[in-house]
């Protein structure tokens, strides 16, 4: 610190007698700044080996001395010098200072308005004991007596020493009240982000919705109020349906924007009611209060009624939902009232989605029977506990095998034969289909090095084809296994068209490509249009079992069938029926134009054994034909 910046040296000389008041000025006259020179340098060696604090500059410069010769115009100046932000350092007074407050009871008034004043109490009287000053005044270090007659290199020692001393503890206590404030700051600082650290670890940071552990805080607190009142807390918890196929066929950002309008809706809907929470993906939970239940889903069920733009295209936003519904009687905590929402939602997704369903006890009977079957059958794919049989598809005089179809069975120890609509479904719902698909894949390449003569269909599901890299996946177990990519045929059932038509249009193209042969199976089952089976190229169209089945049974059925036909014969399309079990069936097909037929009337699924067995006796009876 210089000259220039440190704050001003003052010192107050307060003495009755102007005599005695000059004498200070005639002592302090070289110290002052306007006539300093280096004859103080003397003093500030002393007044460094006293404090140890350096002198600032070369000579102990006083800034300005101002005299007074009463008690209470000291105490004013004081004053005045604080509230001017230009304190006095050092302050002289004497003791005796008649008709006014003498030194002493100034110096206790000084004190009380600048604690940190160096005093000095000029006295020529014994009266006035050091102890009974210091306990008037206080603050021992800071109190200092000079007796008259007073020596001047004495009161230049002094003045020169406590000037130093004072100028010295300003700076300190400047430098601690800075660190104060940056302390203060930090402080502040640490504050807000220990909020913000708070926020981010119970928010989800791109809705703002409470996350899990927001959720659970939240339902605590809701918990508690409900308790005390006599009341019931429920849950809802609900995904979005086919969300992934959004993020596939938009990417992941229009996905996100989806995200964030869901959750803006939820929180509308919720309202003051209660709180939703984003879990993860697609997933959301909402608490609310058992009274407010049944409003606040009402709201939740209409959000879903407005569309939701992706730039010129508007997608539905369709979600399942189930609920736990929470009673006054039941302490049921948020683990288990997920756990019984997440188990309504699993049937709500499996009664078609877009709808919701309660928690029921009896739920848990069917969800704890479907978790147990998933289990087994991924014990079944582990250890082959699965087999195929296969069908064989006639030409259209029924007289000779063109094709066998891969049929899975699942042959369960306690359970016995289990359908595949039941365990193909359990694998899709619990994320089996990837390992149950290439287990068949893996069998039916096989198997079909056993009959390179004929066609194999395998059927895929749409769940196959959701994995980005699974058409390579297929062709790299092809060449492995040394199959022929033109004697397999995949099958897709019509309703895969309403799924993700976009990643399955490029999945199919890679396998058309490197020669497979790809079949709509189950024709005039689902929504399939004219456009997807252009667009996807197939090869073949098979008819499904109830038109064949209604032939026997209702007038003029056949019709449909010869629509069919045409329809395919029209797009260059092999055209195969399926259930064909009778006769007339038979007969009809054979008129209206079909190329194929697969059902019972010819053959019942077999096993590869039976089904090469086969294959060898008509090999045989061509061969003695010839």
């Amino acid at each position: 610190m210089t000259i220039s910046t440190r704050e001003k040296r003052r010192i107050l000389i307060c003495d009755d007698e102007a005599g005695i008041l000059e004498a200070y000025r005639r002592i302090f006259s070289d110290l002052v700044a306007d006539t300093a020179d280096d004859a103080a340098s003397d003093y500030d060696a002393l007044s460094a080996d006293l404090f140890g604090d350096a002198p600032e500059n070369a000579a102990a410069v006083i800034d300005e001395i101002v005299t007074c010769r009463q008690g209470e115009e000291a105490v004013e100046a004081v004053r005045a010098a604080k509230a001017a932000g230009q304190p006095f350092g050092v302050v002289f007074l004497d003791v005796r200072m008649p008709p006014g407050i003498d030194g002493v009871e100034a110096a206790r008034q000084i004190r009380a308005i600048e604690p940190v004043i160096n005093i000095v109490i000029v006295t020529g009287y014994s009266d006035h004991r050091p102890a009974e000053i210091a306990g008037r005044v206080g603050t021992v270090d800071r109190l200092f007596y000079l007796v008259k007659p007073f020596d001047a290199d004495e009161v230049r020692q002094i003045a020169t020493t406590l000037v130093n001393r004072w100028t010295s503890d300003s700076r300190i206590a400047g430098e601690l009240a800075a660190q104060v404030v940056a302390l203060e700051a930090l402080n502040k600082a640490l504050r807000a982000s220990e909020a913000s650290a708070h926020q981010a670890a119970r928010h989800d940071p791109l809705t703002s919705l409470l996350n899990r552990t927001g959720l659970q805080e939240y339902f605590d607190m809701i918990a508690r109020q409900a308790h005390a009142d006599g009341a019931g807390v429920s849950l809802l918890y609900l995904d979005l349906d086919r969300f992934k196929r959004i993020n596939d066929t938009y990417g992941h950002g229009i996905g996100d924007r989806l995200i964030c309008e869901v959750a803006r809706r939820l929180s509308i809907a919720v309202a003051q009611d209660g709180c939703a929470a984003r879990l993860g993906g697609d997933e959301f939970a909402i608490v609310c209060g058992t009274a407010k239940l049944d409003a606040v889903l009402a709201r939740i069920l209409a959000t879903a009624d407005e569309p939701f733009a992706t730039g010129t295209h508007l997608q539905p936003v369709s979600f399942s939902l189930g609920y736990s519904r929470g009673s006054d009687d039941a302490n049921v905590d948020l683990p288990e009232h997920m756990r019984r929402a997440d188990v309504a939602l699993y049937v709500a997704k499996d009664a078609g989605r877009g709808i919701a369903r309660p928690f029921d006890p009896h739920l848990d009977q069917i969800f704890l029977r479907d978790q147990t079957l998933a289990r087994d059958l991924q014990a079944a794919i582990d250890g082959n506990g699965l087999r195929l049989s296969y069908q064989p598809l006639m030409c259209i005089d029924g007289k000779r095998v063109t094709g066998v179809e891969a049929l899975l069975r699942w042959d369960h120890e306690a359970h016995g034969v289990i359908s595949p609509e039941i365990f193909v479904a359990i694998a899709e719902k619990n994320g089996l289909m990837a390992e149950l698909g290439d287990w068949v894949l893996k069998r039916a390449f096989e198997d079909a090095r056993a009959w390179p003569e004929v066609i194999t269909s395998i059927n895929l599901s749409v769940l196959q084809f959701a994995k980005p890299d699974f058409a390579e996946g297929v062709l790299r177990l092809a060449q492995a296994m040394e199959v022929v990519a033109e004697k397999i045929e995949f099958e897709i059932t019509e309703t895969a068209m309403t799924n993700d038509i976009a990643s399955l249009l490029v999945q199919v193209e890679v396998l058309r490509k490197a020669g497979f042969r790809f079949a709509l199976d189950d024709f005039g089952s689902g929504y399939a249009s004219i456009g997807y089976l252009s667009r996807l190229n197939f090869h073949k169209l098979k008819i499904d079992r109830s038109f064949v089945s209604a032939l026997s049974t209702k007038p003029d059925s056949d019709m449909i069938i010869r629509s069919i036909v045409s329809l395919g014969a029209a797009m260059g399309l092999t055209i195969t029926a399926e259930g064909v079990e009778d006769a007339i069936q038979h007969d009809i097909l054979k008129a209206v134009g079909c190329h194929q037929l697969q059902g019972f009337l010819f053959h019942r699924p077999c096993s590869r054994n039976e089904m090469e067995a086969i294959l060898h006796r008509e090999s045989l009876a061509h061969e003695q034909a010839a």
